[in-house]
């Protein structure tokens, strides 16, 4: 579950306070006073207006609002008396700000529609004001777009930010004086754009005014800006970079005592540790929010933390406390018409009720939620509460209705995930929690007899960023950037360069006591990374991988699949609350397919626990594991016997920790492992599976040509590392390897020669690459896994890490890349997409099916692994059913005649993952 919307200031406090925030305001304040009594002296109605006026500034910028206020509402009065109309123009539209600030809706937009009035007014006659008419126009358009905003009306608040911005772009005329103002408004437009759910074009509008605001001397105009940002990640569901600007926004928020702006970051951050299921962690920000909005009245705030601290005990099963915190705050959001936080509350309500298993209440609260959202416009909410809405229908057995309900929910949840900003892996991210409701409605398919439809909704769910980018293709991005842009990138790579450096010498010399700090230093700056890169994808639309929707797979694909008639499909659905097992085969005779599915008898949680201590043990050769593997198989595998039983190859198309199972080490009652009676390999799904082995001309090379990687020179830093040593039989490996192809089109590089900017020169070329090397696998960051190869001293591009994030980045077409170092399969599993690691990463390269270990490998077994698997597919390939998967069935079966290596820990941690063809 997720907190839908978090908490932004909007800027507004910044643009009011910026221009007239001084290092010593109390001596400022000291000579305003003088100014008073000399303007009482000389009988100046403008000088004491103006003098008022720049006390409320003062005051803005010190935080003191209610103080602001009463200094601008004196100038207001005095200005109005004296006929000075122009300089009440800017007047009317800063108070109509501060009212915003202080949530006073009903006198902001007042305000600020009396400073348009005066404004509009042509010929206006009065004297020359302090400030341009334009200025307290833009001023009070911007204030009107966030009430628009905040009521839902985004395309009102579009046009107004746009004038405004104009109005201030025309008054700065090539300088500077406007620019806050100008980055304000380009923050506010960020800001719209989020809400609406367009994140691409809310993080470039949000970029614009970061650059400038990095040229302003403001710290809140700084730390409004980093909490926009948060906001936009954590509606995108990337917690890490979400929290990163959320910390550095609450430092200045300490810093300045700006206690009702810490109070919003206090709550985004509760709501980051209640997202990630850390409910003691997400109560106490919640509270601490709760109690600062409280001391400074920010409304919003006190209700957002209200409705948190619902949600959280609505987790912790404490549903009485969790409706009266829930209650509290809807009350809240009715008395100040706050539509967004009435559709949010009702909404977790529904959640609440349906959790407490009070169906009824659940389905009137989300219908009333799913009403409110659409009517405001707010697109994940109504995908949101369409979800609970339909998984409260199906809990009272509503089918149809659930069915059309769900459907309905996860066509939102389709067009949402289009508008992420940033990389591949940040949609990945955002789909990451939208899973349920598929599983849900696959279940009600399944209850109804429409298997195929429920098969189809499995597909749908899986793979689903990896199948855009096969589908769409992506440009080269060292070609579309700006030679300043590439200089930030290669400067924020050295920075990750330098920091690695220092935490493998430091390790090298057993040295830790500072390697923590080190760590901390790398995490952030693999953030900064990140943060520029998404920046960059936003700001380059040729950069994004699709500019339209992937086809999702329908009823008429299923006889045209190109699947193979020897092999048998079985897809898995894990979800919370059962495991599902889909089976496609096709009639060996006219090939017209049959499709089954099979409820397995087996809880979700249940399941993880076998998986994970089998997987153990086969990583660690125990000796005690056939009772295990026969157990997995008689849940996993057997159900569908009968269908499987004379199809010669298996595709496993796993889901959530089924990733972690080798499948080839089940044993069946009769004491045969899987792999001895069928050939395997796995696949992300079957949508991706048909992209990969779809013709695709001028882009797949020779099916002959080799380049291979063998025992680079790793540093001296590493060479300490006992587990990092040289690997002199991987030498033999490629050796051997090579000599399955011809030599006019192979290539083989060892030691100093396997360096990663060779690879990076040189693999694009090849239809197979090999890797004979160590991994490391970053479970934690997983696209910054890497593979050791021979560093060019002096280059941070090659630094000799050649990490995951940087294969995504190339341009591969490759037939086959072969990962022969340890755990290359791993990395961290995410709902939906699969296995995010190196395997996951050349594939969004281009490469279409990976050989790759799901644990710690032995050096030597794998190497003669490497070389039968290759002799397999050498022996065949002129062969028309020529299959790697075949191929790698032979070659384990061939290691297992040898005693030493009969154990599954030598043969079954390597994994054809991708085309089996």
């Amino acid at each position: 579950s997720v907190l839908s919307l978090a908490c932004d200031t909007g800027g507004d406090a910044s643009v009011a306070a910026a221009a007239y925030y001084r290092a010593t305001p109390e001596q400022s304040l000291a000579v305003y006073e003088v100014a008073l009594q000399v303007a009482g002296e000389l009988h100046s109605p403008k000088l004491l207006a103006t003098t008022y006026y720049n006390i409320g500034r003062t005051y803005s910028g010190l935080n003191q609002l209610s103080k602001a206020v009463e200094a601008y509402e004196k100038s207001r009065a005095v200005f109005e008396q004296a006929g000075l109309l122009h300089d009440l123009t800017y007047i009317l539209a800063d108070l109509g700000l501060l009212y915003f600030i202080q949530e006073d809706y009903q006198k902001a937009a007042s305000y600020s529609e009396q400073s348009l009035a005066l404004a509009n007014r042509p010929n206006l006659a009065a004297p020359v004001g302090a400030w341009p008419d334009e200025f307290g126009k833009a001023t009070a358009l911007a204030t009107l777009a966030d009430l628009d905003l905040r009521d839902g009306n985004y395309e009102q608040a579009f046009d107004r930010l746009k004038t405004s911005l104009a109005l201030y772009r025309e008054l700065n005329r090539g300088g500077s004086s406007y620019n806050t103002y100008i980055a304000g408004d380009l923050q506010a437009l960020g800001r719209v754009y989020t809400a609406s759910g367009d994140y691409t074009q809310a993080l470039v509008y949000l970029n614009q005014a970061l650059i400038i605001v990095k040229t302003l001397s403001d710290a809140t105009a700084a730390a409004d800006l980093l909490n926009s940002i948060g906001v936009l990640y954590i509606e995108q569901e990337d917690y890490a970079q979400a929290k990163k600007h959320f910390d550095e926004s609450l430092q200045i928020y300490l810093s300045t005592r700006n206690q009702r702006e810490a109070a919003r970051v206090l709550l985004n951050l509760g709501v980051i540790e209640q997202r990630q299921e850390n409910y003691e962690q997400a109560l106490t920000q919640f509270k601490l929010s709760l109690q600062t909005a409280k001391t400074t009245q920010s409304i919003d705030v006190m209700i957002a933390a209200g409705e948190g601290i619902g949600v959280v005990l609505t987790a912790k099963k404490d549903f009485g406390a969790a409706l009266e915190a829930l209650n509290a705050s809807l009350a809240i959001a009715r008395d100040t018409n706050d539509r967004t936080r009435q559709t949010e509350l009702l909404w977790r309500s529904a959640e609440t009720y349906y959790a407490m298993g009070d169906y009824a209440r659940a389905v009137l609260l989300a219908e009333q939620a799913v009403a409110l959202a659409r009517a405001a416009h707010l697109p994940k909410l109504t995908y949101l509460s369409t979800t609970t809405l339909g998984q409260s229908y199906a809990a009272q057995n509503k089918i149809e209705l659930a069915t059309k309900t769900l459907i309905d929910a996860i066509e939102q949840a389709d067009a949402m995930r289009f508008q992420v900003a940033g990389r591949e892996v940040e949609r990945q991210l955002f789909f990451e929690n939208k899973v349920s409701g598929y599983n849900t409605l696959i279940d009600l398919l399944i209850k109804q007899g429409r298997v195929v439809d429920a098969f189809l909704y499995a597909e749908r769910a899986k793979g689903r960023v990896l199948l855009d980018v096969l589908n769409g293709g992506k440009l080269d991005l060292a070609k579309a950037i700006t030679s300043s842009e590439k200089k930030e990138s290669e400067r924020l790579n050295r920075r990750i360069s330098e920091i690695n450096d220092l935490i493998r010498a430091q390790e090298a010399n057993r040295s830790s006591a500072s390697t923590p700090s080190l760590y901390a230093q790398l995490d952030a700056a693999r953030l900064d990374y990140q943060s520029f890169e998404d920046m960059l994808y936003a700001s380059h639309p040729e950069l994004r991988v699709r500019s339209g929707r992937t086809v999702a797979l329908t009823n008429a694909d299923m006889n045209s699949l190109g699947l193979d008639r020897d092999c048998a499909y079985l897809e898995y659905v894990v979800s919370k609350d059962g495991v599902r097992l889909f089976v496609l085969t096709l009639d060996q005779s006219d090939g017209t397919p049959n499709l089954q599915a099979y409820p397995l008898a087996i809880k979700p949680y249940e399941l993880t626990a076998k998986v994970n201590q089998f997987h153990d043990r086969l990583a660690n050769r125990h000796p005690d594991y056939a009772v295990a593997s026969q157990d997995l198989y008689s849940v996993l595998v057997k159900p569908a016997s009968g269908q499987i039983a004379n199809k010669g190859t298996i595709c496993i198309i796993p889901d959530g920790v089924l990733w972690n199972l080798p499948f080839q080490a089940l044993m069946s009652s009769s004491g045969h492992y899987l792999l001895e009676d069928h050939a395997l390999y796995y696949a992300p799904s079957l949508s991706v599976l048909r992209e990969m082995i779809k013709e695709r001309t001028g882009k797949e090379k020779s099916a002959t040509s080799l380049i291979a990687f063998g025992n680079p020179v790793i540093g001296k830093d590493e060479q300490r590392n006992e587990e990092l040593c040289p690997l002199p039989e991987a030498e033999t490996e490629v050796a051997t390897i090579a000599k399955t192809f011809s030599s006019t089109s192979s290539k083989l590089l060892i030691g100093r020669e396997a360096s990663e900017k060779t690879f990076r020169a040189l693999a694009p070329t090849y239809s197979t690459i090999h890797l004979a090397t160590h991994g490391i696998i970053d479970n934690r960051q997983p696209l910054y896994s890497h593979l050791l190869l021979t560093k060019t001293e002096g280059d941070p591009e090659n630094d000799g890490l050649l990490e995951a994030r940087e294969i995504m980045n190339m341009n591969l077409h490759a037939d086959l890349a072969v990962l022969s170092a340890c755990e290359t399969a791993n990395g961290r599993i995410s709902p939906g997409e699969g296995v995010m690691g190196m395997s996951w990463a050349f594939f969004v390269a281009g490469t279409r099916s990976m050989l790759v270990s799901q644990w710690k490998v032995n050096s030597a077994s794998t190497s003669q692994l490497m070389m039968n698997f290759y002799q397999s597919l050498e022996s065949t390939q002129n062969h028309p059913t020529s299959k790697k998967a075949n191929a790698l069935r032979e070659a384990a079966l061939r290691l297992m005649k040898d005693q030493r290596y009969r154990h599954p820990f030598y043969w079954a941690g390597l994994v054809l993952v991708g085309t089996n063809n």
